[in-house]
Parts: structure tokens; C-alpha cells; sequence
């Protein structure tokens, strides 16, 4: 505690300038002290709370899911009921699912009769292989456009050119080309995804950071090696995201096809069903469509998840 008064007053003024400073430095300690043996000592952190794992954030993802599709039966039931939806037009979830849970009946005639598990296997096949060549040759044509120039002259305009073109536009050259039939049909997916992918690959290899790239130079990388161990990881989360939106291209375009003559897979089931005025066929087909395109949209998320695992640590 620090004296005050006249008399202290006078004693500070018979002091001499360095006696005054040690005064002051005496009192400053003291003062420290005090506040030291005042303070109350802080509370140690509180743990936190552990975060959730993934099993229940998948969960919680699941639930949501299953809310949102069942309010839609629901409102979709309640519409048929009250004929706001026309029930023949529109077959409500209580005729749609059991007709879906028993398995459609083998639909077309003679050689044009298909299975409604068969028509599944024909679509994942015929979207499957289209997709996988037409990533395969738009990463490779993207790769060498950007190492050589006179390739981004020559070929990168046509490229830019077919991008935008519908695939429903390709279907009478892919019949032309190699007929009515599968090839027709991988054709089609081929040239929906591949312009559009290959201009994607190319700015997502040209996006690449100029830093990156010269200290992979600094460390004696070069050639090939700048690629696979510079250029390729360093684009691979935007290559990745673009490969998943070209499968909903892909997706449709083979339904597409398969509704332009052939004689088989879930788009050419949806028509049968028109023909027939079977629309729990129709619905079924529809159904089938956005089920199994969410499950692969899902398991190539999945696959990107395990690729890209620096990028998914958090």
C-alpha cells in the first residue's frame, strides 16, 4: 500500500533523483506482488466435447434422406386420394411400391421382350463402359493439350466446338454409324461427357499453381515425374468433382439412347410402358432411374473420398 500525505510528500523531496527511481522501481515490485497473490488462478479448459464420428453423421444424413422421400409419398398419396393427381396418370405410392417390390412382368413382344432386371443390366453396362472411355480419352487428350501448344491450336477449338452439343443430337450418326444396338447407346455416352471433360481436364490442369510447379522444379522434377507427382495430384479434386457431374450426363444420355430404337435397358422399359398405358411401369421405371443413379452419384463420392484423403483429413 502506497503512503500518502504531506509528510510523504516532503520525504520524496529530500530524496535524490536515483533514490527516487529506486522508490519507484520498489513500489512497482510490490505492486506486482499484490496483484500476483490477488489473482485467483485460472480454471484449467474445459475438455471438449468429442466430435461426432462418421457412423453417426452418416446416420443423421440417412434419416434426413428417409424424411424427405417419405413426406413426398405422403403428399404424393394424399394428392391421389383426393384426385388433385390423377391416380391412372400419376399411380400413387400404395399401387407403385408393391408393383415395384414384386418385380415388373417381362414386358415387349418376341424378340423385343425384356426383364425388368435384365433392362437394369443393360443400362449399367452400356453407361458404364461409355463413361469410363470417355473420362479415359478426355483426361489423356486434356493432359496433351496442355504439354504440347500446337495441340491447344489445333485441337482445343473442336474440342470447345462439340462440347455444348446435345447428345440427344448424336444419336441418328451413332445409329448410322455403327447401327441400332449397345454400340449406338455407349456411342452416345461417350460423346455426351467427352468435350465437356475434356475442357475441364484441361482447366484444371492449367489451373495448377505456378509455385507448385517450380518447386517440384527446385527438386530435380521433371518430365513425366512433374506430372504424376506435381500436376495430376495437385488437379485431382477438381477433376474428381468433375468426373461425378458427368455421370448425371452420361446417365441421361443413355436413357436417351435407349429411348431413339433399342430394344432393351430401363429407358427402352419406360417407353414399352407408354405403349402399354402401364404407368406403374412408367413410375417403376422412373423410380429405378433416380435410385440407382444416387447410389453410384454416392459410391463416386465414396471413391473420391478414398483417393483424395489429404483433402477429407478435417
Amino acid at each position: 500500500m502506497n503512503a500518502s500525505g504531506p509528510g510523504h510528500k516532503l520525504f520524496e523531496q529530500s530524496l535524490t533523483p536515483s533514490e527516487l527511481q529506486l522508490d519507484d522501481a520498489a513500489q512497482n515490485v510490490r505492486h506486482n506482488a499484490e496483484a500476483i497473490t490477488q489473482t485467483t488462478p485460472a480454471r484449467p479448459p474445459r475438455a471438449t466435447a468429442k466430435p461426432r464420428g462418421r457412423m453417426g453423421v452418416a446416420w443423421r444424413e440417412a434419416a434426413w434422406l428417409l424424411f424427405a422421400w417419405v413426406l413426398i409419398a405422403a403428399v404424393w398419396e394424399l394428392g391421389a386420394y383426393t384426385e388433385v393427381l390423377n391416380p391412372r396418370i400419376l399411380p400413387p405410392p400404395s399401387q407403385t411400391i408393391p408393383y415395384l417390390l414384386q418385380g415388373p412382368a417381362p414386358a415387349g413382344i418376341g424378340s423385343q421382350r425384356t426383364t425388368f432386371l435384365g433392362a437394369i443390366v443393360d443400362t449399367l453396362s452400356r453407361v458404364g463402359i461409355g463413361y469410363l472411355l470417355g473420362i479415359f480419352a478426355a483426361m489423356m487428350l486434356g493432359a496433351l493439350i496442355v504439354r504440347y501448344k500446337p495441340l491447344r491450336h489445333l485441337c482445343y477449338p473442336i474440342v470447345q466446338t462439340l462440347a455444348p452439343v446435345s447428345p440427344v443430337a448424336w444419336i441418328p450418326f451413332a445409329i448410322a454409324l455403327v447401327g441400332i444396338g449397345s454400340p449406338a447407346a455407349v456411342f452416345v455416352v461417350f460423346m455426351a461427357i467427352f468435350g465437356s471433360m475434356t475442357v475441364s481436364a484441361v482447366a484444371a490442369f492449367d489451373g495448377v499453381p505456378e509455385e507448385m510447379l517450380k518447386v517440384g522444379r527446385s527438386l530435380g522434377t521433371s518430365g513425366g515425374q512433374m506430372w504424376t507427382r506435381v500436376i495430376i495430384p495437385a488437379a485431382a479434386p477438381n477433376l474428381m468433382v468433375m468426373a461425378r457431374m458427368s455421370f448425371f450426363a452420361a446417365w441421361m444420355a443413355v436413357l436417351a439412347g435407349e429411348m431413339a430404337g433399342i430394344n432393351s435397358g430401363l429407358g427402352y422399359l419406360i417407353i414399352l410402358g407408354q405403349q402399354m398405358y402401364n404407368m406403374k411401369l412408367v413410375m417403376v421405371g422412373i423410380i429405378t432411374i433416380g435410385v440407382l443413379g444416387f447410389v453410384i452419384d454416392r459410391l463416386l463420392l465414396l471413391i473420391q473420398r478414398r483417393l483424395l484423403w489429404w483433402e477429407y483429413r478435417q
